[in-house]
């Protein structure tokens, strides 16, 4: 099982914004260059976030990279459990047509994983690559999405199975390993397979199944345009009303946008990811005739850790992150969110490519575990409503005076320090103190009393 690695754009960074060159006229009518800090933020009545991760720890790339250390079935789906806590969680899966039978066939491993994630109580999202082995853009496409519409049929009936991703990066080429876009063909199988696995998922009565496709995020205005305004014409409004979700693939400071590591990363990684959610939303699907009824996800979105950006670099990236998205989910009409990926492919490699998980290959948790772990419970689906406040006693507990200064930390569940300060006590304990804390759950402790006189 493999997932799709972005090209590397060798074009330089644009700094918050995103400038379209129009290719029409509907196009030139359209403005596509704004200030993030001017964008909405969501309402409390803004559905919360689905969130989910593609579990495994091998992925398709752009470099060559060490083999991946075999899965542990157990310890994955153990991880994973942890990760969901009593929240609605989405298990990212990947396949893909080559129009041989035989390579194509699911039947064994994809068969077992998702009987396996459902009976767990997850929910699976199942993203199809077109990577024909003879491509033909004449027939390709059509013999695709009739290889989508019996996924539908084999795997639809199926409550726990949610999600259909058709195609994977189609706008994307020169990569075959990573992104179909090198493919022949690829926009119109693009078009063919949402519009056929949709009309399977509706004459079958499938309402759970919701269909899509993805965008990985490109910096080349003029190419991204073209594709956008190619699905608009080949698929019209069958097309459009087929599209229940369109995915955003994005990986600011490791493939586009390319940042510089420093300390503003995860602020600078934040505004990327809002502007390419401003810019699909507002710019390329109105080009495609895709309206608001199609939500957004944030369909592959990472950071691996390697020399120069450390396991807390990692965390603090992945935290501001979800938080933009969280932020901007009323506005830009997003509803789901995913990590890529769970495990590293290869601890010891040193491959930027084998190190995106927030657990090492042998699933021991990196800090960025606990961090999406405690998201998941304050952001997520199922999490209750909490006030941006929230009241917390902590009680010194001695048996003794303990007049003096006293400094406590706050703390997520994941270890990650949230505050810390110093209070000064003026009576015998047990004693009080009020705090006032972020939304979500966090633990105080009484790191060092300083006794003194009464």
């Amino acid at each position: 099982m493999t997932s799709a690695r972005r090209v590397l754009s060798l074009v330089p960074a644009i700094a918050g914004v995103l400038a379209l060159v129009p290719g029409s006229a509907a196009a030139a009518a359209r403005s596509c260059v704004i200030s993030t800090a001017q964008m909405a933020t969501a309402t409390p009545s803004a559905p919360p976030l689905r969130f989910g991760i593609y579990p495994g720890g091998p992925a398709g790339s752009v470099n060559p990279k060490a083999p991946p250390r075999p899965e542990d079935p157990a310890k994955r789906l153990g991880a994973l459990q942890g990760l969901r806590g009593d929240q609605p969680f989405v298990v990212r899966l990947y396949s893909g047509w080559t129009g041989d039978a035989r390579a194509d066939d699911v039947s064994g491993w994809l068969d077992d994983e998702i009987r396996q994630y459902t009976a767990a109580g997850l929910e699976v999202e199942l993203a199809v690559r077109y990577k024909p082995d003879a491509a033909d853009a004449g027939t390709s496409p059509a013999a695709f999405a009739e290889y989508v519409r019996g996924l539908v049929r084999r795997y639809g009936a199926d409550p726990g199975f949610t999600s259909l991703q058709v195609t994977n990066e189609a706008n994307l080429t020169g990569a075959p390993g990573a992104s179909d876009g090198a493919f022949a063909g690829a926009a119109r199988a693009l078009v063919a397979g949402v519009i056929a696995a949709k009309d399977e998922a509706r004459g079958d009565g499938y309402q759970q199944l919701r269909v899509g496709f993805n965008w990985a995020y490109d910096e080349r205005p003029a190419a991204s345009s073209a594709f956008w305004q190619q699905l608009g014409r080949i698929g019209g409004a069958t097309f459009a009303r087929s599209v229940d979700w369109v995915g955003l693939d994005s990986y600011p400071g490791t493939w586009s946008p390319q940042l510089a590591l420093s300390p503003i990363v995860p602020a600078r990684a934040a505004a990327a990811v809002q502007d390419a959610l401003r810019t699909l939303r507002d710019c390329y699907l109105p080009m495609a005739g895709i309206g608001r009824s199609a939500t957004l996800h944030v369909a592959e979105n990472g950071f691996p850790t390697a020399a120069g950006r450390g396991d807390d670099m990692q965390a603090d990236v992945l935290e501001a992150m979800v938080r933009a998205v969280d932020a901007v989910r009323a506005a830009y009409g997003v509803s789901d969110y995913r990590w890529f990926d769970l495990r590293d492919s290869s601890t010891a490699d040193e491959s930027i490519e084998s190190h995106y998980g927030i657990t090492r290959d042998d699933y021991t948790p990196k800090p960025a575990y606990g961090v999406y772990r405690d998201l998941i419970a304050e952001l997520g689906a199922g999490a209750r409503p909490t006030p941006r406040l929230r009241s917390a006693s902590l009680v010194a507990r001695a048996g003794r005076c303990v007049a003096g200064r006293v400094k406590v930390a706050v703390t997520r569940r994941s270890g990650r320090k949230v505050a810390a300060f110093t209070v000064r006590v003026r009576r015998r304990v047990p004693h009080v103190l009020a705090l006032s804390l972020p939304s979500g759950r966090a633990r105080a402790h009484v790191l060092r009393k300083r006794p003194g006189a009464c």
